[in-house]
């Protein structure tokens, strides 16, 4: 996959599989999206598969606006179980406020899509009030859940989606005559409905891992609770190894572990392609009202901080930075641009008295986010110092911070994320429990905010590399010599 030039559809069709698609927001929308998007611009047709009615933390219609109209959206329905789960929930309340000295307060359902009821449980960290029989009744539930979730709803929630998408997807084929299936993951059941489909269908097939699958952090605190529901899924992992013509992965440190599992596979059917940045979501535009307010050293973080990371150290770097220099309370805004705020740190936020600095601003569509980053001075990504994901996964945002050419706090650990802000000369990595580091870093930001500005040495070349244009030629080709050498479907 090399070189940029000379990639063209020719007409041919491609079937793209993909559960996150607009108007659904979020990361996991973005390269599926771009990708679409350029293949259209470069002659092939595009036709997704995607879902109706899917179950979703966050929304933006406004990322429809960027579907080409020449691309061809098929939707088809599911069921989804948080969406079930939470009707349930409701109405078992509504119940309950009807009997005799009922409470109309509601349960709230799990806090996490595809964590099993076991894990949530962990996770809140408390014992289940109510009366003796209620925490019975409750215990009986999360092992009905738990049960649920280990072995039906295997690989994900979304496998049900799989089942209605099967027939409508054969329909689709004997009706769009797709050259090509495309598929991304996560959700994993996505790759298992591919995998059912180019059996059938007998063409060639790309396989798109946005995320590890078995190796990802939280399938492995699943696993050890439930070894078979890990055997099978290693079954799915292996079979669209050894299926797909060709197989996408975001890092190179997923593509290496896939090639020590499965050494059947050939390291030359496994390719990394990193997330990356669209230009044009960068492009001028009508000049509106700030999302940021001017005259502050702005250091943002854009999207979700993972619940296992832990900001409780960065959040007293903050405070012993604003004791070392109190002058800085008046200047620094630290911004979580559509971060869902995490209630554990609301205690530290107000015992630290650092609530003016730090901010949470709720959920906003792409577009204000892409301005937000762009006045801010400084950005800022976390990732959870483990080898499973600091020192493996890419964070998606991580590319649209790279174009715009900002310095950049990297709170991780050493990875493929540190070494591509390094090649690229942007980054300040820390590790996220280096208290004295990363007060450090934000006392230096202040520094060169109060002289002159912020403004790290770039390398442009490796900047380039992470263009949606370019990495979309680069599938282009992959797809060429994808139907060149036809369906390996077994």
């Amino acid at each position: 996959m090399n070189g940029d030039d000379g990639a063209s559809g020719s007409g041919r069709t491609i079937l793209v599989l993909a559960y996150r698609w607009p108007p659904q927001g979020g990361g996991g929308v973005q390269r599926t999206l771009k990708l679409a998007k350029y293949l259209s611009h470069l002659g092939f047709r595009v036709v997704v598969h995607t879902v109706s009615n899917p179950y979703a933390s966050s929304w933006d219609p406004t990322l429809q606006w960027e579907v080409p109209p020449d691309v061809t959206v098929y939707r088809t329905p599911t069921i989804e179980y948080e969406s079930v789960r939470f009707a349930a929930v409701r109405l078992a309340a509504r119940v309950r406020a009807a009997l005799p000295g009922g409470s109309r307060k509601p349960s709230a359902p799990g806090d996490q899509a595809g964590a099993t009821a076991s894990a949530r449980q962990r996770a809140d960290g408390v014992a289940p009030a109510g009366t003796r029989a209620e925490r019975r009744r409750r215990g009986r539930l999360r092992r009905l859940e738990d049960w649920f979730w280990s072995r039906v709803l295997v690989p994900d929630a979304q496998i049900v989606w799989a089942g209605f998408a099967y027939l409508a997807g054969l329909y689709i084929a004997r009706r769009e005559k797709p050259d090509l299936l495309y598929s991304s993951s996560p959700p994993n059941s996505v790759n298992v409905l591919a995998l059912a489909l180019v059996r059938r269908l007998r063409i060639p097939w790309i396989a798109d891992f946005r995320d590890p699958w078995t190796d990802g952090v939280r399938r492995q605190q699943w696993y050890p609770d439930h070894p078979r529901r890990r055997r099978r899924e290693e079954d799915w992992e292996r079979a669209v190894l050894e299926t797909a013509n060709h197989v996408l992965v975001t890092a190179e440190p997923t593509r290496d572990r896939f090639l020590q599992k499965y050494p059947d596979c050939p390291s030359e059917r496994v390719h990394v392609l990193t997330n990356g940045f669209d230009p044009a979501d960068f492009a001028p535009t009508e000049i509106g009202r700030r999302v940021l307010g001017s005259g502050f050293l702005h250091l943002s973080l854009a999207g979700n901080v993972e619940t296992m990371f832990d900001l409780g150290p960065f959040l007293f770097a903050v405070r012993e930075l604003l004791v070392a220099d109190p002058e800085a309370r008046r200047v620094l805004r630290i911004n979580f641009l559509g971060t869902r705020r995490q209630r554990r740190y609301d205690k530290a936020i107000a015992e630290y008295g650092i609530g003016d600095v730090v901010r949470f601003h709720a959920y906003m569509p792409h577009e204000r986010v892409v301005r937000a980053i762009r006045e801010s001075q400084a950005l800022m990504l976390c990732q959870v110092p483990a080898q499973e994901s600091g020192g493996v996964k890419l964070p998606g945002k991580m590319f649209e911070y790279l174009f715009t050419r900002k310095a950049i706090l990297a709170l991780t650990i050493p990875g493929p994320t540190a070494s591509i802000l390094d090649r690229a000369g942007v980054g300040r990595v820390v590790n996220p429990s280096d208290v004295a580091g990363i007060q450090a870093e934000l006392a230096q930001f202040l520094d060169e905010f109060r002289h002159g500005g912020i403004r790290p040495t770039v390398d442009e070349e490796v900047i380039r590399t992470f263009d949606r244009r370019v990495q979309s030629k680069r599938v282009a080709r992959l797809i060429d010599r994808s139907i060149t050498e036809g369906c390996r479907s077994r």
